[in-house]
């Protein structure tokens, strides 16, 4: 495939923001927050590992949310965590599905390399069904490729 370099360099502009975006509000005041809860989690926490499109490969990037994830349950031993595996739009419900599941299992595969027990992690994948971004431009669809760390 042959892409011109305009066009090139918007998919990787794209790419840069979706990865550096984090739904945590790491270092903010939690005020009455409980510690270990799903909340904090939520709040303190990157929860949503990026992947590129048609892969369920971790990049350095998304280890280290993964990193920043197994961290914070280590510290709260008792809680689990479920690993949602969601895609684009494009491509069929059957094959983004398949996707989804092994971008769940990719993520919880490295969750268990950094300690975390596989009795704590499970999986579920959405493929297609839970888009974030209903957009049609490359950056809503890197939006969408992704595992959502949830626990509870």
């Amino acid at each position: 495939m042959v892409m011109n370099r305009n066009k090139l360099l918007g998919l990787m502009a794209a790419t840069a923001v979706v990865v550096s975006a984090c739904n945590c509000t790491c270092g903010v005041d939690s005020g009455n927050m409980k510690p270990g809860t799903p909340e904090d989690f939520a709040a303190n926490t990157p929860s949503v590992v990026y992947f590129d499109f048609d892969k369920s490969t971790l990049t350095d990037s998304a280890k280290k949310r993964i990193e920043a994830q197994a961290a914070w349950l280590k510290t709260y031993t008792g809680t689990n965590v479920t690993v949602e595996g969601h895609c684009d739009v494009r491509g069929t419900a059957e094959y983004n599905m398949a996707l989804g599941e092994a971008r769940a299992n990719s993520t919880a595969k490295e969750l268990r390399n950094q300690g975390i027990s596989s009795e704590r992690i499970s999986t579920v994948s959405y493929g297609k069904e839970r888009v974030v971004d209903s957009g049609t431009t490359e950056m809503a669809h890197a939006k969408n490729r992704r595992t959502v760390s949830v626990v509870g």
